[in-house]
């Protein structure tokens, strides 16, 4: 008995592109099981732990909300609730934005009652290479949103700086 007949059955019971297009499917099932199952690290390299701070940006903010948070407040993660880190300071600003002008040109302009505020947080981290990886396990980058919530307050804000740095 041949191992493909006349046929172009492998073994006369199964077409050899039905044979391969069922390999093929079984192979991506099986590189999509790994792939959503398996955890995944955001960079490549040894993982250190280490106490890491960062700085959260917020540019036109209601001085009610600015004036509620304090240092040493706990933040949490407004989607998830998991604990991002504590207030280690507060700087204020007075508020900007970004406008056009009537020429079409972008311009920072002063809010007023606004301020721009940031806050620096410390949190009990890890590093994998080069990427820094926040206590609620999200991954820290300059320009990530993220929505945080204090004991009397919530704020929309950006990643604005990381300090990885050796502590």
């Amino acid at each position: 008995m041949k191992a493909i007949d006349q046929k172009g059955r492998v073994f006369g019971a199964i077409n050899i592109l039905d044979l391969f297009l069922i390999l093929l499917l079984i192979g991506a099932l099986v590189f999509a099981g790994i792939k959503f199952t398996q955890g995944q690290d955001v960079g490549t390299g040894p993982k250190t732990q280490k106490e890491l701070t960062y700085v959260l940006y917020n540019s036109a903010e209601h001085p009610f909300v600015v004036n509620q948070i304090k240092k040493g407040d706990v933040l949490r993660n407004k989607d998830n609730n998991q604990k991002i880190g504590e207030v280690v300071s507060i700087d204020k600003q007075p508020g900007k934005v970004a406008v056009t002008t009537a020429d079409g040109r972008m311009v920072m302009s002063t809010v007023p009652e606004k301020f721009s505020v940031f806050i620096t947080v410390k949190t009990k981290g890890s590093t994998i290479g080069e990427t820094a990886v926040g206590e609620d396990g999200s991954a820290l980058l300059a320009g990530t949103k993220v929505s945080v919530k204090g004991p009397k307050y919530m704020i929309e804000t950006l990643i604005s700086e990381v300090n990885a740095g050796e502590k």
